[in-house]
């Protein structure tokens, strides 16, 4: 997988973030995205699915049509995938196959964890996401995103959010919100135009 210039330019500017674009991405360009079950390898519960969450509302507004992700649970049920883990027992074609996707959105919390010191509390949170071109295999994007966010750090909205953590009890949802958003900013644009007010809401969904 080859990234594009503007790519490394911007990981070399953002050392905590990564992110690469298959050089041939313009030809092979999905249009129907399923994300599939994401993996949770952190030690806090349910991250996973409020990244998922984050992922799948926000793919309307970069112009892809996305599988319902009620009928991607029911092909997984069908499948006997019970744990992300399993998806690697399928192939990527398959997967398009019985999805009825171009591409197939994998998404995985590495870390997600608070850091309690007598100094200081801290967030450490990280994450990845990669899209798999369905029929080929081929990764046609790939991304991660890392913070280790501290409570008298103002650097980013992250950071202002654990700030704000150290303080109450705020939602994890919008730490995995927050590292969505910044991730899928480097996803090329799809073929589905947008425009207008509510952008999350104009891409289809089908199935």
């Amino acid at each position: 997988m080859v990234a594009l210039a503007a790519g490394l330019a911007h990981a070399q500017a953002n050392p905590e973030e990564e992110f690469e674009v298959h050089k041939d991405f313009d030809k092979m360009r999905p249009t129907v995205i399923a994300v599939m079950p994401m993996d949770n390898m952190s030690l806090e519960p349910g991250v996973e699915e409020a990244l998922h969450s984050a992922v799948y509302t926000r793919l309307a507004a970069k112009g892809y049509s996305k599988i319902s992700s009620d009928y991607v649970g029911s092909v997984m049920t069908r499948l006997g995938v019970t744990i992300p883990g399993l998806l690697a027992g399928f192939s990527s074609r398959r997967l398009g196959e019985e999805l009825h996707a171009d591409a197939l959105l994998f998404g995985q919390v590495e870390q997600s964890a608070r850091i309690n010191k007598v100094a200081y509390d801290a967030v450490v949170v990280s994450c990845s996401l990669r899209l798999v071109d369905a029929k080929t295999g081929a990764v046609l994007w790939h991304a991660e995103q890392w913070r280790t966010a501290h409570r008298q750090w103002q650097l980013d909205p992250l950071n202002a959010l654990i700030n704000a953590m150290a303080h109450s009890n705020a939602s994890r949802d919008d730490r995995l919100n927050y590292l969505a958003q910044e991730m899928l900013k480097t996803l090329p644009q799809g073929p589905i135009e947008v425009g207008g007010d509510n952008l999350f809401d104009k891409a289809s969904v089908v199935k």
